[in-house]
């Protein structure tokens, strides 16, 4: 039996994770860091701390580690860029080089922002990023010292993770938009960025399933839409039965962010569907999903 290791297992993606292993037999491991998801085999580790990384790898002995944990909010990356690359690029150091000492397979989770979106199209792995962002760059760092580490560490990428979070009260964009509709207030998304929404529960089970094969490298793991966000939210207004006149687009001149993002940083996901032999979960099919499983 494979013994498996999510750190992070409290985020939205960790926690998918540790449900898709358990409904594969897989003997799981969770950490957490600021919440705890209740699980007896769920134990504490600071990534950002080598020895609280080292012996809880030791304690765990897992044949495979995913590493979903990260600090994500691209603002406050910006703001605390001393913050971001201790977490996103020293703590995935600290993961990587456990790791390695312990000739354990890696799977580092990352991001469609290390690219910087005018290519006009969608980005393949074998293509150059440039991070246009403190997070980007913070976790395209984290992706080197992944793959510096051992030949057979791989790298799997996602854009705007969403999903109903089962752990903490932390939202998602999706889930934002639906609580914002719910209550009758109005939203203003941007039309001229454009991204691949990743259903949560899919992507656990599609890096999970890739992390037990052969693949090594990159991979890209989002859904395989490209939409801008107002796009998004209308999809979203649709699946809900929600007021989508509350929706209004806006450019990102419009409602400048602290932090820049790319204008279009859709990711194509053939290798991960060649590898997995089946399509990766569209918007449409995770809105669906999420509303037939909302508590």
């Amino acid at each position: 039996m494979h013994r498996v290791m999510v750190i992070g297992a409290s985020g939205l993606l960790g926690q998918y994770m540790m449900s898709a292993g358990t409904q594969l037999g897989l003997a799981m491991v969770g950490t957490y860091n600021t919440v705890k998801d209740g699980s007896p085999s769920a134990m504490h580790m600071d990534v950002t701390d080598p020895d609280s990384v080292s012996r809880g790898i030791s304690a765990a002995s897992p044949d495979l580690v995913l590493l979903p944990a990260a600090m994500t909010n691209v603002d406050q990356c910006e703001r605390q860029p001393d913050a971001a690359y201790k977490v996103n690029m020293e703590g995935t150091l600290n993961v990587a080089a456990e790791c390695r000492s312990a000739g354990i397979k890696l799977v580092y989770v990352s991001t469609d922002y290390v690219f910087n979106g005018l290519k006009g199209g969608r980005y393949h792995e074998f293509e150059p990023a440039d991070p246009l962002s403190v997070y980007a760059r913070s976790k395209l760092e984290g992706e080197r010292v992944t793959l510096d580490a051992g030949r057979g560490n791989l790298v799997c990428r996602v854009s705007v993770v969403y999903g109903w979070n089962r752990i903490g009260n932390k939202s998602n964009f999706v889930t934002w938009i639906i609580d914002s509709l719910r209550k009758g207030q109005g939203i203003r998304l941007y039309d001229d960025q454009f991204v691949s929404p990743t259903y949560a529960p899919s992507a656990a089970n599609d890096i999970l399933q890739l992390g037990l094969g052969k693949l090594k490298g990159i991979c890209h793991t989002s859904g395989p839409d490209c939409l801008s966000r107002y796009q998004i939210g209308t999809a979203v207004a649709e699946a809900f039965d929600l007021d989508d006149s509350l929706i209004r687009p806006v450019r990102t001149e419009d409602m400048p962010l602290l932090a820049v993002r790319p204008k279009r940083s859709c990711l194509a996901v053939d290798l991960a569907e060649s590898e997995l032999g089946r399509p990766m979960t569209d918007l449409k099919k995770g809105l669906e999903l999420m509303r037939a499983s909302e508590i």
